[in-house]
Order: structure tokens, then C-alpha cells, then sequence
């Protein structure tokens, strides 16, 4: 049997080969988080920017209209005249940007607002005298596209408006998104300027914050060539630019605070040797644990175009434990265009030259794992040994109170000095700080020259035989109650209830000629008193 191969496109039994739900796709089917819309149009903005080498006076004026539930983003780049504006606003899925060198790369992302909003209007001119064009997408047409269109892409045209408007009220050159009629579900967030403003804080390429420590470290891991495009973007109604969210300290609750310690530069050689894939940095801390997600700089993260891509989890899949990537902060900038995001821009495409990258980075990754849990171990030490020092002044201060019989009061103090010993045994002089140092030497000074006899002016009022009573059921308290500290207060309590009851009339006065039992327990003097 002889078989013929015949082109599709010669025959008549062509399938339609594009279907309306392509626009869906490209917009509400790419953008899961509201607040990416403003990640879209930003980026174009530094697009535009970097082509026509004004980066330095380059500025991003944002307006929301709650009310009107209306968002205006503004650039002072070059614009389009209308010729480009047809050409670039228009299709779909189609952009003359530079695979690797460009932020945005498929033509799609003008489009994200059409995910939230009713309309995306898009207003440009290239020069004064020229008019301005407006080119305006409509969402609640897209329901009327269907599959079966003979025409889809005259059907979609349906969807847009093109109108020439007078240039009187414009700045000379410029780009501006309008996206209006935002939806009410997105409402929360697209029109929240506090929530919009820290998105782009922590996402878009806006300058570090000055009160970074090492801002300047920042700065100078690039070359010329290398440095990061930084926008000025405004809200309106702002009297100062959206800054990085990093700050001199890192607030890890409201009373609670670790300072920066030391600064790391990463760089990642491109497999070829053709100089770095990446350069990124590191902010070391005491890494006192999982910095607040709301703090918006944990985690290391990665920016292409100084735009983040992903989120604070980008890379956690390279960490031994991905938990200890809540407790650092950081960057990797990717310069290598062969390293391009992803559709969605929440990862990278695969391929060797990102594989080579995750293999280099693992190993910088897994040094900062050690650290966290160096610092943590350090930390858990030093913690037992103070709990263990407070456990031994507090046997001493039991054992000479006078609560207890000579016998228990000797058995505490034994117990005591072999805490001593074990905490010695345990650290290095050097590990622990002059203070604690000084207060193990002299609690290990003042068990030694316990006596054994303890003072019974507590039981001064009672008879000899009522107070071995007393001694004998307060033994029993320390030895079942969890700590010495707190067999003390209970003990007190016990003595402050009985001299109660005795100045109302009734049972045994036990309360000690000028001592108040339910004051706080005494400090301890050279003497054990």
C-alpha cells in the first residue's frame, strides 16, 4: 500500500487552528495575583526607557481612583506614534522585544489588566506635534467571541477601540495604562495604595532604601554595563518615590530586633567562562530565626532586569531545609540572557545553563543553611546554660530560706554544685559573657561555704514540733514542684494564706515578726542570707 504525504494547507479539511479562548488564556490565565497587573505595565515602562537611553530621568506617576474604581500608570518614556501604537497594542501574542535582554517578551502582558477590569485603555504619542492615540481593549466583549468565528482575529478587533484625541492636555511624549471599571473582587487590592505601594517595593526596579546599610555594597557589585535600571515611581498624593523595603534592621516582632552583621557578594560564573550568569548578594544577621513574611525581605530572590521573579520561595527547592530561607535576606540578579522567566515569570524556562546556575547556587544556598543552624545551636546552648545558672540560684536561694529542714537544705545545695559542674563541663569560659561568667563563679562560691544551718525565724511564733511539721511538708513541695524558683513562690503563698487565716481569728499565726512572706523572694548576700 503506497502512502502520500499532502500539506493540511492544501486540502480542504483545515481545523480552525485558533480559538477565542487564547485571549482568556493570555489574560486571566496567567495571572493569579491581582497586584502582577502593576508587575506588567512597570516592566514596560523600563522596556520603553531602556530603549530610548533616558534611564536617569525616567519616572512612573501612579493614580488610583477608588471611587471611580479606576488605576492610571503613567511613564515619561518616548511613547508610539500611531503607526507603532497599531502595530505593538493591537496583536496578540506578538512582540518585537529582545528574547533574554527585554523585561517583557511575548507580547501578552499589556493585556493583564483585562484579568480585573472592564476596559485597559492605552493613550500615547511619540512628539508634540503629533496627535495622541488611544487604543482600548474591552473585557465584557470577550464572552461574545466563540470558537466557531469565521474571522476570530476581525471578531477580537471587535473588542477594541481606536480613537485621536487633541495633545493639548498631554505631556509631549509618554505611555499611559488606564485600566477602569476594576472588579470588585480585585478592588481590595489593585485600589489599596498601602498594599500597591509595598508590591512594588519588593517587586518592581525602584531604588534601594538609603537607610540599608549596605545600599552602597549593593550598587557596586555592578558594572556599568550590569546596573540595575531603577525607576522613580510615585503614587500620587506621595511626597517621596516607592523605595526596597529593606531598612536598617530587621524587625522581627514589635520589641524584637536583629541588626544586619555583614555583607556577602555572590557571583556565578556562566558555564562557558564568559564572565558571571549572576551577581547577588547576601545581608548576613544574627539569624535569630523566620523573619515575618510581612516584613517583605526574607528569603533570597531572584531578578531579572531588577524585576523579581517568583516570589520569596524561588529558589527554596535548592536549600537542604527550605525553612532556613525564611530567615535570610537577599538577591540574585540574572544577567545571562540565555536564563529567560518563564510564561507565568514565577520560575525559568529549563534547560543546561539553568541547571548550571541551581547546581552553583545550591552550593551558596547550603553555606547559609550551615549558618542558621550554627547560629540556632549556639543560641539553644547559651539559652540552656542561662536556664541552668537561673535552676542554681535558685536552689541556693531555697536551700537558706529556712522553708526546709537542715537536711533537705544540704541535699539542695549538693544538687546545686553538681549543676556547677556540669555547666562548666559543658561550655568554654569563652562562650559565655563576663556577666554570666561572674555569676556561675559566685553561686558556685556561696554553695561551697554553706554552712547547713538555716534560719527558722519563719516559724518563730509556732512550736519546735509545728515547725518540723512545716519543714517536712515544704520538703515534699520542693522536691514534687518543677523548679526550685517556683517550690519558693508556692511556699511563700502557703505562708501568706496561713498568716491570713491567723489575723482572722483562726488557726495558727504563722506570719514572722516583720517579714512579709508574699513579698519577692530575697537577693542573696556572701552569707547566704
Amino acid at each position: 500500500m503506497n502512502s502520500e504525504m499532502i500539506a493540511l494547507a492544501d486540502t480542504n479539511e483545515t481545523p480552525e487552528l485558533m480559538g477565542a479562548g487564547l485571549l482568556a488564556l493570555v489574560t486571566t490565565g496567567l495571572y493569579d495575583e491581582s497586584l502582577s497587573m502593576y508587575r506588567e505595565y512597570i516592566q514596560n515602562a523600563a522596556d520603553a526607557v531602556m530603549e530610548s537611553g533616558s534611564a536617569e530621568e525616567a519616572r512612573v506617576d501612579i493614580a488610583i481612583d477608588v471611587t471611580h474604581r479606576r488605576v492610571r500608570i503613567r511613564d515619561n518614556g518616548p511613547g508610539l506614534s500611531r503607526e507603532d501604537a497599531l502595530d505593538r497594542l493591537l496583536p496578540i501574542g506578538r512582540s518585537n522585544k529582545r528574547l533574554g535582554i527585554d523585561r517583557g517578551i511575548r507580547g501578552i502582558g499589556r493585556l493583564a489588566g483585562l484579568a480585573f477590569a472592564k476596559t485597559v485603555a492605552f493613550t500615547t504619542r511619540a512628539s508634540q506635534n503629533k496627535p495622541v492615540t488611544r487604543i482600548t481593549w474591552h473585557s465584557d466583549r470577550l464572552p461574545n467571541l466563540t470558537s466557531t468565528e469565521p474571522e476570530l482575529e476581525r471578531a477580537i478587533l471587535e473588542c477594541v477601540n481606536v480613537e485621536t484625541l487633541p495633545g493639548r492636555e498631554y505631556p509631549d511624549h509618554f505611555f499611559e495604562v488606564e485600566v477602569g471599571g476594576v472588579a470588585r473582587h480585585s478592588a481590595g487590592l489593585l485600589l489599596n495604595r498601602d498594599a500597591v505601594r509595598d508590591y512594588i517595593g519588593e517587586v518592581c526596579p525602584v531604588p534601594m532604601n538609603a537607610k540599608f546599610p549596605f545600599a552602597s555594597r549593593v550598587k557596586g557589585l555592578f558594572d556599568g554595563a550590569e546596573a540595575p535600571l531603577t525607576l522613580k515611581v510615585l503614587l500620587e498624593g506621595d511626597p517621596d518615590a516607592v523605595e526596597r523595603p529593606h531598612g536598617e534592621a530587621i524587625r522581627l516582632s514589635a520589641n524584637k530586633v536583629a541588626e544586619f552583621t555583614e555583607f556577602q557578594e555572590v557571583r556565578i560564573p556562566s558555564a562557558d567562562g564568559n564572565g558571571d550568569m549572576a551577581v547577588g548578594w547576601v545581608a548576613h544577621s544574627s539569624y535569630l530565626g523566620a523573619i515575618p513574611k510581612e516584613q517583605r525581605i526574607r528569603g533570597i530572590r531572584a531578578r531579572v532586569g531588577n524585576i523579581q521573579i517568583g516570589s520569596e520561595t524561588v529558589f527554596d527547592h535548592l536549600y537542604t531545609e527550605e525553612r532556613f530561607n525564611r530567615w535570610c535576606v537577599g538577591e540574585l540578579h540574572i544577567l545571562d540572557s540565555r536564563i529567560i522567566p518563564n510564561a507565568s515569570r514565577d520560575y525559568f524556562q529549563p534547560g543546561f545553563h539553568l541547571r548550571h546556575l541551581e547546581n552553583r547556587l545550591g552550593l551558596v544556598l547550603r553555606e547559609i543553611s550551615a549558618r542558621c543552624r550554627r547560629e540556632s545551636t549556639i543560641r539553644n546552648r547559651d539559652r540552656k546554660t542561662l536556664s541552668s545558672l537561673c535552676n542554681i540560684e535558685n536552689l541556693y536561694s531555697l536551700a537558706v530560706s529556712g522553708y526546709l529542714t537542715e537536711e533537705d537544705s544540704v541535699g539542695l545545695v549538693q544538687e546545686a554544685l553538681q549543676k556547677v559542674q556540669e555547666v562548666r563541663k559543658s561550655i568554654h569560659k569563652d562562650n559565655l559573657d563576663n556577666d554570666s561568667l561572674e555569676r556561675l563563679d559566685r553561686a558556685e562560691e556561696l554553695l561551697t561555704n554553706f554552712s547547713g544551718e538555716a534560719k527558722l525565724q519563719q516559724f518563730d511564733n509556732i512550736t519546735p514540733s509545728e515547725s518540723v511539721i512545716y519543714q517536712k511538708v515544704f520538703g515534699a513541695l520542693a522536691t514534687l514542684t518543677p523548679s526550685p524558683g517556683s517550690a519558693k513562690e508556692l511556699i511563700e503563698s502557703v505562708l501568706a494564706e496561713a498568716s491570713r487565716v491567723a489575723e482572722n481569728g483562726s488557726g495558727i499565726r504563722t506570719k514572722p515578726k516583720g517579714r512579709n512572706h508574699s513579698q519577692a523572694r530575697p537577693a542573696l548576700d556572701d552569707k547566704g542570707h
